[in-house]
């Protein structure tokens, strides 16, 4: 009895270990692994827009024109000519038979075939070729170019635009994240770089003279069996010239030129006008014209991107010197001094003041992150009442989504759109410059001349300060395009394993702890029943 009681123990045991251990498992397996999520990143996303306005919404329009006015020419024509050519020299002859009718071929007669004998008929031996060309050629040939060049570049002011932004989400761990539940993805961005860069509306033109003529004769004289003689003048002419006409605002330099050099007797921008006093030589000040190129160029500052530029645009100026000292009809601070051989002209003092009008423009361009998302599986996603494969929005305002299918692959495809913010308005700036002793020296003697050059000044004082800016003269506010779009690699969201899984898993473990406890039980009778004989064979 004792041994069938351990028996029965043993099996009750065993089966009660298995199913404690089965529901162990089944409950505790999604907690035996700390819940670690995963970090995406998407680094160094660098968008880049170029062309577009300053002023408003799409494309800077302009001009860009080089065009050639004028006609160009590449002729060639031939007289005279050859007869004759290489030709190939051959003999006939008379050929008897034999009366046999054989014909013997080679000089041992090693082959050869038969004919009617009697017969005759002609052999033709080939002796070479000659050249019997004759006759003179000559060739001439002219080519050119003769007209104007016009160019015209006209640029309305545009933006060059270089973002770079870093992101990242957080995958949840597949340990925990189950199907049909709603989790968030937690996405990150910065704006780590960036550059913001306009060009000024320009304007420039020239008009250039272009002349170039070629021309060359080439000759060839042929006798029969004598050969060929050629000879040629080589190339005559000159290359094309290119002869400077007008230009105005070559290279943004704010110059008009004639024949390619500046004329004093034209209005120049960047160069002063003097106001003449009422004494000779004198002068009351100036007035400067300037052609802006108020390019602005900036950073990153925050979370966006900042760029300021401006340009001098009218500088009048007051000579105080000569306004002081014109009422006692001297002609400002200028001496000059003839001493013998010695030749000085000089200032000994000389006072500029007055007010600079300046284009001034600052940008602000801030953008953000979109993305659009592509599920290769439908998901649910949180406001959305029908399952969905995309969605697209701010990359920080991504929605809490809930997966249908075991693993997930999703597809990101980033952007930016942004605000781009034009103030152009104008500043007053005011200058001060006090140059003391500007001289310059020559020496005459002999009935030469040597120009020794000039010296300071001496002592300058050179200041310039902002005096105040005007409200904006344009103010605008409107959506910077052109980005490109940039994918960025995909990634996989998996979920624990269904319910009904884990339902069989349980089932199995149940089944075999039942299996174990009925062969334990199985052993134990027998070995109870063979004891009760032995007991009653020894009773």
């Amino acid at each position: 009895m004792g041994f069938r009681q351990t028996a029965r123990f043993s099996g009750r045991g065993l089966s009660t270990n298995f199913f404690s251990v089965g529901i162990f498992i089944a409950l505790a397996s999604p907690a035996l692994s700390f819940a670690m999520p995963t970090t995406i990143n998407y680094d160094a996303l660098e968008f880049n827009s170029s062309g577009q306005s300053m002023w408003g919404a799409g494309n800077a329009p302009g001009l860009d024109i080089d065009r050639f006015l004028g006609v160009e020419w590449n002729e060639s024509v031939t007289v005279g000519g050859f007869t004759g050519g290489i030709e190939t020299v051959t003999v006939s002859y008379p050929h008897p038979h034999l009366p046999s009718g054989w014909e013997c071929h080679g000089v041992l007669c090693t082959s050869g075939h038969f004919h009617n004998s009697g017969t005759i008929h002609e052999h033709t031996e080939n002796l070479g070729t000659i050249d019997t060309t004759t006759g003179a050629q000559a060739t001439a040939r002219t080519s050119g170019k003769v007209g104007f060049q016009f160019g015209l570049s006209v640029d309305s002011g545009s933006v060059e635009t270089t973002v770079d932004f870093d992101a990242d989400l957080l995958v949840p761990d597949s340990n925990v994240l189950r199907p049909n539940e709603f989790f968030g993805l937690n996405p990150n961005s910065s704006l780590v770089g960036g550059q913001l860069a306009t060009n000024f509306p320009e304007l420039s033109a020239s008009l250039d003279a272009i002349v170039g003529v070629r021309a060359s004769v080439d000759g060839e004289v042929c006798a029969a069996l004598l050969g060929c003689q050629t000879a040629s003048t080589g190339q005559l002419g000159f290359a094309d010239q290119t002869i400077p006409i007008v230009s105005f605002n070559e290279n943004s330099n704010g110059q008009i030129k004639i024949l390619g050099a500046l004329d004093p007797a034209l209005f120049q921008f960047d160069n002063e006008i003097n106001i003449p006093s009422t004494i000779p030589g004198g002068s009351f000040g100036g007035v400067t014209v300037h052609v802006p190129d108020a390019d602005a160029s900036g950073g990153v500052v925050g979370n966006k991107l900042v760029a300021s530029g401006q340009d001098d645009l009218i500088k009048l100026t007051a000579d105080l010197d000569g306004l002081a000292l014109a009422p006692l009809g001297l002609p400002g601070g200028g001496v000059s001094v003839n001493a013998g051989i010695l030749s000085v002209s000089a200032d000994l003092i000389d006072i500029d003041t007055g007010p600079i009008l300046t284009i001034v423009q600052n940008f602000e361009y801030t953008p953000t992150l979109l993305v659009d998302l592509v599920f290769d599986n439908p998901v649910m996603i949180a406001g959305m009442a029908a399952a969905q494969t995309s969605w697209s929005g701010l990359w920080s305002a991504l929605p809490d989504i809930a997966l249908l299918s075991r693993k997930t692959l999703v597809t990101p495809t980033f952007s930016v759109q942004g605000m781009l913010t034009n103030n152009t308005l104008l500043g007053i700036d005011g200058i001060f410059q006090l140059d003391i002793l500007k001289a310059s020296f020559a020496l005459e003697a002999l009935g030469l001349s040597f120009d020794l050059g000039q010296v300071g000044p001496l002592f300058q004082v050179l200041e310039r300060s902002n005096l105040f800016n005007t409200p904006p003269l344009f103010s605008n506010t409107f959506a910077l395009s052109g980005f490109q779009s940039i994918q960025g690699d995909a990634f996989l969201i998996r979920t624990v394993p269904e319910p009904g899984t884990i339902v069989l898993f349980i089932t199995g473990l149940l089944f075999i702890g039942f299996k174990v406890r009925s062969v334990s039980l199985t052993d134990a009778d027998k070995q109870s029943s063979t004891g009760a004989k032995k007991l009653t064979t020894a009773w």
